[in-house]
């Protein structure tokens, strides 16, 4: 079980708490459906997600006179990166995901991994190609984000 604990800093509390979620919901999954259709449905449920979450993003881009593209991406997220750790010498780079902290804790990346998809649903739906080429949940040092337009 995990460690969240309430006087924690609130969006990490909420970023590990979702991912808690996501992990018992996606190791049910697959323990009921079996591996395969498991995890091939969890990636349709996170697809899903990613794009439901991509009308409500676009739709205030469009309030704000904004055009659809990795800028506008990084002012109309909805999901905040208050938690997220940065290296200061190399900003692509993530050193610390509260989520992928919870499925550490957890002792389960591999399901992790399947909802790292999201990003690449969120940048596609803003015009933006993702290249992550490094992913701490696959066992990395770092999340690297290496984004360009399309």
């Amino acid at each position: 079980m995990s460690k969240v604990r309430s006087d924690g800093e609130p969006v990490e509390r909420m970023a590990k708490l979702m991912a808690e979620l996501y992990y018992f919901m996606a190791k049910e999954m697959v323990e009921r459906m079996g591996s395969e259709l498991g995890k091939e449905s969890i990636r349709a449920a996170i697809h899903n997600f990613g794009k439901a979450r991509l009308v409500s993003m676009k739709e205030e881009a469009a309030e704000r006179g904004l055009e659809i593209n990795s800028e506008t991406y990084t002012k109309v997220r909805d999901m905040p990166g208050i938690s997220w750790e940065r290296n200061p010498d190399h900003p692509e780079d993530i050193t610390y995901c509260p989520m992928q902290d919870m499925w550490t804790e957890l002792g389960d990346q591999e399901l992790g991994t399947i909802y790292c998809e999201i990003d690449d649903v969120l940048y596609k739906g803003f015009n933006a190609r993702l290249d992550r080429p490094l992913c701490k949940t696959s066992g990395d040092k770092v999340c690297r984000f290496i984004v360009t337009e399309v």
